[in-house]
């Protein structure tokens, strides 16, 4: 777990540093925007006291086909806040999903990927609350395979102050016989005004 809730203090030099919630924020981007996806950097300051976090897993893992929310091999990522006064919080979850047909050259399939609260607030998984990758075709002469990264922010409001345990959670769908395998998955937890 990664605490962002302050900056380190600037180099000696005069040239600035980039924040460490900034470069956070850009590695995060890249590795939902895989190796030819897009980089941003976006400030996430915010009032004092308030504080970011965020984790990441890059093992690649399967998840089972019975179309419930559950933990991964290596459970998580996950991160610990503690909810301040306006209880809103931004929460994004990103991986890159890996399936593919089956020998029949028939796929219907696909995974979430969504989060859990504990502590303080009890949320459980939800895909309202998932970033989702899905395909149906029918008819192919070949089998094939999808690899996609993909992200999903959910604003939560009206959080009880208190710690909270952020997890993020896997759902593969479809009931192909094929794995639906989830990698370099990530989640971030940022505090709203």
């Amino acid at each position: 777990m990664i605490d962002l809730s302050a900056d380190p203090p600037p180099p000696s030099s005069e040239t600035p540093r980039m924040p460490r919630r900034q470069m956070l924020l850009a590695a995060l981007c890249g590795l939902i925007g895989g190796a030819g996806g897009a980089w941003t950097i976006v400030s996430l300051a915010g009032p004092a006291g308030r504080n970011q976090a965020a984790d990441s897993i890059a093992a690649v893992e399967p998840a089972d086909g019975s179309g419930a929310f559950v933990d991964l091999a290596t459970v998580g990522p996950t991160v610990t806040v503690s909810i301040g006064r306006s209880g809103r919080y931004a929460v994004t979850v990103g991986a890159t999903i890996a399936y593919g047909s089956s020998d029949d050259g028939v796929l219907s399939q696909g995974g979430a990927m969504s989060f859990e609260a504990t502590g303080a607030n009890q949320i459980p998984p939800s895909l309202d609350r998932a970033a989702r990758s899905f395909l149906s075709l029918s008819g192919i002469d070949v089998p094939f395979s999808v690899t996609q990264p993909f992200a999903s922010t959910t604003v939560l409001a009206d959080l009880r102050p208190g710690r909270t345990t952020f997890t993020a959670k896997y759902r593969a769908e479809g009931g192909s016989p094929v794995p639906v395998f989830f990698s370099d998955r990530t989640i971030l937890v940022t505090p709203l005004a």
